[in-house]
């Protein structure tokens, strides 16, 4: 019942923060207050009672243009972004750890958001990352939330803190610009932006249009690419009282994958990771075959986000969203599969009771079980393995602020239900000396699977300032449904509700002066169940517990003229942490017949402690120096499931040291930077050599990486043809170090070789 109360409530709640506005008829261009208008001066953040650092401008200028929004907050306190690709072009093997929590391709524990509308989640499988809703140049800054996170964040899995991302606004003049890059591997990107400037009075908007491919940077020929086509549009309506923000993203990628490698591995040869790039014919060797290793996903995103300013002391809003995915991930298993029922009939739908692989067939056609003693007359054969995702989300955020005295009030509620579907089929490869063509029509759906699950989010938070003191006092709930219907096999459904306990914050600012300032808090963070584990064979689901972290913090910042400073120290009770024992692998390859690709178990508790700080200092004209440092430990706190208390957790560096020196004199600019990771352990459960058993191993050497930036920009006056152009050239990983940049325990990604990109941008 709680999926008809969801949209009956969703529709009242619009319907009554909405009526305001029908009484607004006045057409007056007055600003109203929103954080996106806000320049980003320091990467410190904003005075509240949590640890919080954003990027600044300078961040994009380290990046090439192609690359991943995501890349942006690597420098950023307690961050470390992992990409397999060069330029971010490859969801599969993309990592990001925070303070012991991490997003990889097995656990998502950090919280994604855009313009506060919530992501859909980071999974591989049906998620979608920020990368997938916006381009670099259409970023005003991204914020973080390391530990906490503002208590009205929508996300499922803020377990250990949020990314923000936050999209520009549109120019108030008209105009456009139009840029193009290329650099290494085959780069080349094509970039537009039109903005309108002010239409009717009262509204501005913008429209851009992307269009990307790069190789892959491992091998060479038929090595791999990622092809990416995307479009923005936003526009943002000022009325009497009444702001109205309209956002649409589209974004259509197909990124050919980078594999794993184990420590063993990297030593033997840094620069590759396993896959081929020549095609043979001979399917054991063409399952490593680059550019059928691949996700397709297709996104599209819309919001629009009404902001009421009430009375003077009253303000609301109200984002209703929509969002829709298709997607793809293939697999080449060098075999066919023959599933049979309880009967031994041959079935074309369902696991069935028994699976047998065959690699070859006869003259008519048949498959020949078991392994022939003479294969010359013999055809071989193989398959192209479809995992298709689709989902739709449908919700809204609503949020209310009240000044009353010495209180902010605040209050709000998240509501948004999603319906999603898993198929996994399998395609005879025509003929597998040629190349991977396939039959479009399967010979074998292994699963049909849809699901559909409910959040409802509430909070109320008091901040109270008492002079100089101010005390935040929050609570926040989810309520979560989750349902799984089997398509073939209606014993395989399964519910499940993931509510949280009311989970209470409280924080302190404390303004010493009118440049420094302490502040401290507590929250308890909350991560629901997610819906794959419904997908599990045998799952025990009585037996998971959701995952929860309390979170204690201590700080102090200090905002000068020239000079911005924080340091916080936090310790972190992590409890229930519940991760994928990931498919088995033979031979080293991946079993492709594992149906959901594992089993999700609860592994005890994490207990993390440290300290973070970061420095903006502009120490002279044209110049800035940003810094951040980050000093982590996380261990196991007990001994369960392969894993020992005490020990380090799993593929989570415990020292971090970014730098940054920019010059920007308005027309040349320039800037360096280095990141140091120190040593740390990339595997933690156990294994037996003889009679010794080693717990943590893995040794992930550390590195220093170094990136930098030269640009120019010239104005030629409106009477131009241009009004501007600007050159940028970018170089990252300068001395072509190799090393580890990321990935989880016991697989690693193989940081990128040195990449170099030139960007020519006209403006008109």
């Amino acid at each position: 019942m709680r999926h008809f109360r969801l949209k009956a409530t969703t529709l009242a709640i619009a319907g009554i923060l909405s009526a305001p506005l029908l009484a607004q008829q006045s057409n007056a261009n007055e600003n109203i207050s929103n954080e996106s208008d806000i320049e980003v001066l320091s990467v410190v953040g904003k005075r509240v009672s949590y640890a919080n650092n954003s990027t600044d401008s300078n961040s994009k200028q380290l990046q090439p243009a192609i690359g991943n929004v995501l890349d942006l907050v690597d420098a950023l306190p307690g961050v470390n972004v992992g990409q397999g690709d060069a330029f971010g072009g490859d969801d599969y093997t993309t990592t990001i750890s925070l303070r012991g929590f991490v997003i990889d391709r097995a656990d998502q524990q950090l919280g994604i958001t855009v313009d506060g509308v919530p992501n859909g989640g980071s999974a591989y499988a049906g998620g979608s990352k920020a990368n997938r809703y916006l381009d670099s140049e259409n970023t005003q800054y991204v914020e973080v939330g390391q530990g906490s996170a503002d208590i009205a964040s929508a996300s499922l899995d803020a377990l250990g803190g949020t990314l923000n991302f936050v999209s520009n606004n549109p120019l108030a003049d008209k105009g456009a610009k139009a840029a193009y890059s290329s650099g290494s591997n085959n780069t080349r990107r094509y970039f537009a932006r039109f903005d309108t400037g002010l239409l009717f009075d009262h509204t501005t908007a913008y429209f851009s249009l992307s269009d990307s491919f790069a190789n892959r940077w491992i091998g060479s020929g038929s090595n791999g690419a990622t092809e990416r086509l995307h479009a923005e549009a936003k526009s943002i309506t000022e009325l009497d009282k009444v702001r109205i923000t309209a956002r649409l993203s589209y974004d259509d990628a197909n990124e050919d994958n980078y594999d794993y490698r184990s420590l063993e591995q990297f030593r033997q040869n840094p620069h590759w990771d396993g896959l081929t790039s020549a095609w043979t014919g001979d399917p054991d060797i063409d399952q490593n075959f680059a550019e059928a290793w691949s996700t397709l996903r297709e996104n599209t995103l819309l919001y629009v986000k009404t902001e009421f300013d009430i009375t003077e002391q009253l303000e609301a809003d109200i984002t209703p969203y929509l969002h829709w995915q298709n997607g793809r991930g293939d697999w080449l298993p060098p075999y066919q599969v023959y599933a049979v029922d309880s009967n031994g009939q041959l079935i074309s739908k369902g696991n069935g009771t028994e699976r047998i692989t065959y690699n070859y067939i006869d003259a008519n056609g048949r498959p020949v079980l078991g392994s022939p003693e003479d294969s010359s007359a013999l055809t071989r054969v193989s398959s192209y393995r479809h995992t298709h995702y689709e989902k739709q989300r449908y919700g809204v955020t609503a949020n209310l602020q009240w000044t009353l005295a010495q209180h902010q009030i605040r209050a709000g509620i998240w509501l948004e239900q999603q319906e999603r579907s898993q198929i996994r089929d399998w395609h005879k490869v025509i003929d597998p000396k040629v190349y991977h063509y396939f039959d479009q029509t399967p010979y074998w759906v292994q699963f049909d699977d849809d699901y559909d699950q409910d959040v409802v989010k509430y909070y109320l938070q008091d901040q109270i300032s008492f002079g100089d003191l101010q005390l935040n006092l929050g609570l926040q709930q989810y309520l979560i449904d989750i349902s799984r219907t089997d398509n073939f096999d209606a014993s395989n459904n399964g519910k499940l509700d993931s509510d949280s306990d009311l989970l209470p914050s409280l924080g302190l600012v404390y303004r010493l002066t009118d440049t420094l300032e302490a502040f401290a808090g507590y929250s308890e963070n909350f991560k629901a169940i997610p819906d794959t584990i419904l997908n599990t064979a045998g799952q025990d689901f009585a037996q998971l517990e959701a995952e929860t972290a309390e979170n204690y913090e201590l700080g102090i910042r200090y905002f000068g003229e020239t000079l911005n400073l924080s340091a916080t120290y936090y310790s972190i009770d992590f409890n229930n942490r519940i991760t994928l024992l990931a498919y088995e692998e033979i031979d080293d390859l991946p079993d492709y017949l594992t149906e959901l690709d594992g089993t999700f178990v609860n592994v005890g508790g994490v207990e993390s402690e440290g300290f973070e700080a970061s420095l903006d200092w502009r120490f002279a004209q044209n110049w800035s120096l940003t810094s951040s440092l980050t000093l982590n430990s996380s261990e196991y706190s007990d001994t369960i499931n392969g894993y020992r208390a005490g020990d380090k957790v799993a593929a989570i560096p415990e020292q971090m040291l970014a730098s940054a020196l920019h010059y920007n004199d308005g027309h040349y600019r320039a800037g360096i930077s280095a990141k140091y990771t120190g040593e740390y352990y990339g595997a933690a459960k156990r294994s037996t050599s003889g009679d010794v058993s080693v717990w943590n191993r893995d040794d992930i050497p550390s590195s220093v990486i170094w990136n930098a930036y030269f640009g120019y920009q010239h104005d030629l006056g409106n009477n131009a043809m241009f009004r501007s152009a600007d050159l940028a050239l970018t170089l990252n990983n300068i001395t072509d170090k190799a090393y580890i940049s990321g990935g989880q325990e016991g697989a690693y990604l193989l940081g990128a070789d040195r990449t170099v990109s030139f960007s020519v941008a006209l403006s008109f």
